[in-house]
């Protein structure tokens, strides 16, 4: 099964990288493919609790159940799509370490493309493009609004 991990040094506390990569209403505000989230109101991060989420990718829309497998508050947010949609199997951890400046946040991402789409060759190509893409953007919106948010002091948790 492909990985893919990815980090990247926010300069903000943990607390408030975990306030943004904790709540749904973020997600379609951190991956480029995602259109929706539902329900995009309250934290997934409770072990068992699940959102479906709408993207676009490869010219189609799809949807995902996600469920959230581990969540230690502040440090670690792992979960699953449930076997429907592009992905047979995709499993995804996020942690955050602190550090001087902030907060290393790292993303981890196992999957395996589900091969009706495009073919066996081709989804596992359309998958790892479309996967690296999302996980390099999501680490990059989440560092600039994490940013923001310290700067500002505008967000309350």
């Amino acid at each position: 099964m492909p990985i893919l991990e990815k980090s990247v040094e926010v300069l903000a506390p943990p607390e408030v990288v975990w306030s943004i990569i904790a709540d749904p209403s973020f997600v379609p505000k951190l991956y480029p493919h995602v259109i929706s989230v539902t329900p995009g109101h309250s934290r997934i991060a409770t072990v068992g609790k699940s959102v479906t989420i709408t993207a676009k990718a490869v010219g189609r829309k799809m949807t995902a159940s996600l469920v959230a497998t581990e969540v230690v508050p502040n440090t670690k947010f792992s979960y699953k799509h449930l076997p429907d949609g592009f992905f047979d199997k995709y499993l995804c951890s996020i942690e955050l370490e602190p550090t001087k400046k902030g907060t290393r946040l790292n993303e981890r991402v196992e999957y395996e493309a589900h091969a009706g789409y495009l073919g066996k060759a081709m989804s596992k190509l359309v998958a790892h493009k479309v996967i690296k893409d999302n996980v390099l953007q999501s680490l990059k919106n989440v560092k600039e609004i994490a940013e923001l948010e310290e700067h500002t002091g505008s967000r309350t948790a």
